[in-house]
């Protein structure tokens, strides 16, 4: 809907808080030490991330900065908490890094987890499954077990009564009973007619076999067809490893699955309600479905959550997927968690207390991005580094070539025909890329200047094609690319409009016949924040 809207309304941007921020909640699933996600280019670009990592705990100790990032596919951002250091800077074994790149390459450089079991852990496991807890045993159908009772009463009664009426011991009062219980009536053994006693037992005996067994017949049908319906909804146990564990598939959950099958992830969804789409997607054997309430311990136990990856929670309620968390933690004290939580000052209650560090809340995510579109249409929110908030912008290139970036502006990635690349240079920039970038914003914080005129000077400079061209009647006016906005520094780098004019101070002591001369003519070639330079402009009218 977002996109078809900005497809259809010039000058507007549609930002949608599921797919914002469900980048984030998918590449901290997949990555626990990635802190923010997002996809570049937007709506259709892979998904990429900001993570650090310790530099010899993924083989760059003692590479060079520039090195580090071929190794590792990424941009490396801060070193140590530091930002703005040299390609050539040499790093130290235990450096701790920032990182930006594609989510699907950092896995390759990702911290491994510890083992979820210990031999010790199996041990009580399997010591579980030979005595197992009473309070986790299924409950009988109370029915089912008067039926039992019922049935084992009449047996016996008739095992005690029938061997004296057939003088042939108990093993023929079995045989008699069995056959007339269920109805087989071989006829090989029938009672003494001329005893009305036996004739009356062994018609309660007729009857009683014939209710309990249809009731059983019935009992268990019913019992085929549960299994049946609960095997069809998924209610199943997950024998998949290393797999993601989604509860809740709404509005962001949704996203978040798309995300997290594009990268070609095992996922189990759990969710009360499931709709067609995602019934289609696990037709596709690509996830498996649980319908349940994801926060029962019998749900969980279904997740196979000693070999998952890593467990997403997503439903509509705080409480219930705390309350997930907390049951998945309870059976994976390893398993990383990641919590969407609505409150952002709950979501940081809940990371203090509880320590999960990845808790996340989807509107404190979208928020920042919302107030920054209004300033710049490519505005992606902020992100935080080494003790510094940067703004993330994504630019399209036009045809006039990279724009001068802000000052301390870092290049992170381009978008080249479709292809995603870890790039640093502006200059390499070429039309039709987009770009992605981080501005500091403490200079902006601390009114040295305004985002306002910073996102002018950025993305307006784009169009700025209005200058003289070269034909000009004689004058010391330079070319149209050596035009300089004395204010922004930034070369006017095309020319459209065709414009003509004569020498501002033409040395002449009689004007000639028929030649008009401009009394004044003023040039706008500096001014306060401009985005370029102005068309020429005659204060008054000139004089024959």
């Amino acid at each position: 809907m977002a996109y078809k809207i900005e497809q259809n309304l010039p000058n507007c941007s549609v930002l949608s808080l599921a797919r914002h921020s469900a980048a984030t909640y998918a590449a901290a699933g997949v990555d626990p030490s990635c802190f923010r996600g997002l996809q570049f280019p937007e709506r259709d670009g892979p998904l990429t991330g900001f993570a650090t990592r310790i530099a010899e705990s993924c083989g760059v100790g003692g590479e060079t900065v520039a090195g580090a990032e071929r190794v590792l596919g990424a941009r490396i951002l801060a070193v140590d908490r530091k930002t703005g250091l040299s390609r050539d800077t040499v790093l130290a074994g235990r450096a701790e890094l920032v990182v930006y790149g594609n989510v699907a390459g950092l896995q390759g450089s990702a911290p491994r987890r510890p083992a979820a079991r210990s031999h010790r852990a199996l041990g009580l496991r399997l010591r579980s499954l030979l005595r197992p807890d009473r309070r986790q045993q299924t409950r009988l159908n109370p029915i089912l077990v008067r039926l039992a009772l019922a049935a084992l009463a009449a047996f016996l009664l008739g095992t005690w009564y029938f061997p004296t009426a057939f003088k042939g011991g108990w093993l023929d009062a079995v045989y008699f009973i069995v056959a007339t219980m269920t109805t087989t009536g071989y006829g090989d053994l029938a009672p003494d007619r001329s005893n009305p006693v036996d004739i009356v037992a062994a018609i309660l005996l007729m009857l009683a076999g014939i209710i309990i067994t249809g009731l059983f017949i019935a009992f268990g049908a019913s019992l085929l067809t549960r299994v049946h319906w609960v095997r069809m909804q998924g209610l199943r146990p997950v024998h998949r490893r290393g797999h993601i564990v989604v509860c809740g598939a709404g509005s962001i959950g949704s996203e978040v699955i798309d995300l997290l099958l594009a990268l070609g992830k095992q996922l189990v969804v759990v969710e009360i309600s499931l709709d067609t789409a995602i019934i289609e997607r696990a037709r596709e054997q690509r996830l498996d479905l649980l319908t349940g309430d994801a926060s029962r311990d019998a749900t969980l136990d279904l997740c196979n959550l000693d070999a998952a990856h890593g467990l997403i929670a997503l439903t509509n309620v705080d409480t219930l997927n705390l309350e997930i968390a907390l049951g998945a933690r309870a059976r994976n004290p390893t398993l990383p968690i990641v919590l969407r939580i609505a409150e952002a000052s709950f979501a940081e209650s809940i990371a203090r207390h509880f320590e999960f560090e990845t808790t996340y809340s989807a509107a404190a995510l979208a928020a920042p991005a919302f107030v920054g579109l209004p300033r710049f249409r490519g505005s992606r929110g902020p992100v935080a580094l080494a003790g510094a908030e940067f703004a993330v912008g994504e630019v399209g290139i036009t045809e006039d070539g990279p724009p001068i970036a802000p000052q301390d502006a870092i290049l992170l990635a381009v978008s080249r025909r479709g292809d995603f690349a870890i790039a640093d240079d502006f200059a390499k920039l070429g039309p039709g890329d987009r770009a992605l970038v981080i501005v500091p914003l403490a200079p902006y914080r601390e009114g040295k200047d305004t985002l306002a005129a910073a996102a002018e000077r950025w993305g307006a400079r784009l169009n700025c094609q209005f200058a003289p061209n070269r034909r000009v009647v004689r004058g010391a006016v330079f070319g149209p690319r050596l035009l300089v906005d004395l204010t922004g520094r930034n070369p006017v780098r095309r020319v459209r409009r065709q414009q003509q004019m004569i020498d501002a101070q033409p040395l002449v002591a009689v004007p000639a016949p028929g030649l008009i001369v401009p009394e004044r003519i003023a040039m706008r070639l500096a001014m306060e924040h401009a985005i370029g330079v102005g068309q020429s402009e005659i204060e008054e009218g000139a004089k024959p």
